[in-house]
């Protein structure tokens, strides 16, 4: 029997090519795409999936508030987080919410397909590396080093590019970027973009 997958990505254009690449494998069925919390939650409840693969920042919604919400539906879905977002943050969230897997959307697709098929198995494929970085401190401060992604995101500002541009240049979604951005300012001790990229530009972070 094929494994039924759920995708809830707010970047409906990622969010559809991927279900197409997995649409190709016969050992998999996705039976509906979301991007927002209320429909991932409509479909969960209807098709009760066997993985949802779930964006960690959709509009309004944080996935460690909506997976909670995912398994009242449909209780025996397992959820792997695939985001972006490779903060030790929202990693910490996820496991303790309690995803089944953590996989950032720079990983090959190949990745993708082995955890579908080892977590609808019944494995969790969150790794040690990931649980040593869950346990760790996760208090977002001033002085705390910035991830590439965020260096990324503030070089883009840096520019001059707006938050949906630089969404597009990322393929990520402009809620994402707001959260990055949200992470960038408390890690800074900034209070605004213009702020964030002197205080980086002051310490190097932008070279």
């Amino acid at each position: 029997m094929a494994i039924s997958v759920e995708i809830v990505d707010d970047h409906f254009l990622f969010a559809e090519a991927l279900g197409s690449v997995i649409r190709d494998h016969p050992s998999y069925d996705v039976v509906g795409i979301a991007v927002t919390g209320p429909q991932a939650l409509s479909i969960a409840q209807d098709k009760r999936p066997d993985v949802i693969l779930l964006d960690f920042h959709l509009p309004g919604y944080g996935a460690d508030a909506l997976i909670p919400r995912l398994r009242t539906v449909s209780p025996k879905s397992r959820i792997v987080i695939l985001t972006s977002d490779s903060g030790d943050t929202t990693l910490a969230q996820g496991i303790a919410a309690g995803i089944m897997g953590y996989i950032t959307k720079d990983r090959a697709l190949d990745d993708v397909l082995v955890a579908l098929d080892a977590v609808a198995a019944g494995r969790n494929v969150v790794t040690d590396e990931q649980m040593n970085r869950a346990q760790a401190p996760t208090a977002v401060g001033p002085g705390e080093a910035l991830t590439s992604r965020e260096i990324a995101i503030l070089k883009l500002v840096s520019q001059g590019r707006d938050t949906q541009t630089i969404a597009d240049q990322l393929v990520i979604s402009t809620n994402t970027v707001r959260t990055h951005l949200q992470n960038i300012f408390a890690k800074l001790g900034a209070h605004s973009k213009l702020e964030a990229v002197t205080l980086a530009n002051q310490r190097g972070l932008l070279r």
